[in-house]
C-alpha cells in the first residue's frame, strides 16, 4: 500500500511500549504525525487521587478535577515521556498539544461528557513546518475551545481529524490485532458495515471511537489500517506498506 503522509495514533498500552515507539522512530517516513492518548496513565493517576473513572460511549467522562489530571499527564508525563523515547532512538521529536498552534479547534461535546471537546477544525501549519525542519510532532489529546477554555479530547477522534486534512494514511494502534468479529480478525471494514457495528453495538467501547475516526479519515480519502500497536514486529509491517490488521474503507 501507498502511505503517503502519516497520522499514526499511539495510545493506551500501545503507547507505553517503548519497542512500538522505536519502531516508528526508525521505520515512519519524514512526513508522519503522532498522536497520542494516555487512557491507562490517566486512570492510574486518578484513582490514585480518589477518582473514580468513568466512560459514556467509548469516551472518557471529565469532569473539573479529572481534567487536570488529563491536561498534567497527557500534556506533561506522557507526551514528555514519549519525546524522550523518541528522541533516545534517534528521532527528533517535538512535544505539542491540540493547543499549540491551534492545532485542533474544539467546541464543548455534551453536558453528560463535562468537559470534553468535539473536534471542529484542524490548523496544520505548525506540523507542517516542523516536518519541513526535520522534527516528528508528538500531539496530546487536549485542545482549547474558542473561549480559552482546556477540554479533553478523545485521542482517536483527534488522530482522525488531522489526518482528514493531511491526507495520505491513518495508522490507529490498538491493544488487539485489529476488528474482531465473533473473535476473528477482519482484514477489511467498509463503512456500511462499521456503521452497523456502532449502532448494533457490536464495537466494543474503545473500539467505538477508533472506527468514528478511521471514518472520518476514510471519507477525507485516506488509507486507514486499525493496527496492533503493542507488537513491533507488526507496527513495522504496517510502515513497510504491508497489510496487516483491519483496513477501513469509505465504500
Amino acid at each position: 500500500m501507498s502511505l503517503g503522509p502519516i497520522t499514526i495514533k499511539l495510545g493506551g498500552v500501545a503507547g507505553e511500549q517503548v519497542e512500538s515507539i522505536r519502531v516508528v522512530a526508525r521505520a515512519a517516513p519524514p512526513d508522519t504525525v503522532v498522536v497520542h492518548g494516555g487512557g491507562n496513565e490517566v486512570e492510574r493517576w486518578s484513582r490514585r487521587l480518589g477518582l473514580e473513572p468513568r466512560t459514556h460511549d467509548g469516551l472518557r467522562v471529565t469532569d473539573a478535577e479529572t481534567l487536570e489530571v488529563v491536561i498534567a499527564v497527557l500534556g506533561g508525563l506522557v507526551n514528555t515521556r514519549m519525546v524522550a523515547h523518541f528522541g533516545s532512538a534517534g528521532r527528533i521529536a517535538v512535544g505539542l498539544t491540540g493547543v499549540d498552534g491551534a492545532i485542533l479547534r474544539v467546541r464543548r461535546r455534551s453536558v453528560a461528557l463535562g468537559e470534553v471537546g468535539e473536534v471542529i477544525g484542524v490548523e496544520p501549519r505548525l506540523l507542517d513546518a516542523l516536518i519541513a525542519a526535520g522534527a516528528l510532532p508528538v500531539v496530546a489529546s487536549v485542545a482549547a475551545d474558542d473561549e480559552g477554555s482546556l477540554l479533553n479530547v478523545n485521542a482517536d477522534e483527534a488522530a482522525g481529524a488531522i489526518a482528514a486534512v493531511r491526507g495520505g494514511t491513518l495508522m490507529l494502534c490498538t491493544d488487539v490485532p485489529g476488528v474482531q468479529v465473533k473473535g476473528r480478525v477482519i482484514d477489511h471494514l467498509d463503512a456500511p458495515a462499521a456503521d452497523r457495528m456502532l449502532e448494533d453495538g457490536s464495537a466494543s467501547a474503545g473500539m467505538r471511537p477508533k472506527l468514528r475516526a478511521a471514518l472520518v479519515a476514510a471519507g477525507a480519502g485516506c488509507e486507514v489500517w486499525i493496527v496492533d500497536g503493542r507488537s513491533g514486529s507488526h507496527l513495522a509491517e504496517a510502515l513497510a506498506g504491508n497489510a496487516v490488521g483491519t483496513r477501513v474503507t469509505a465504500a
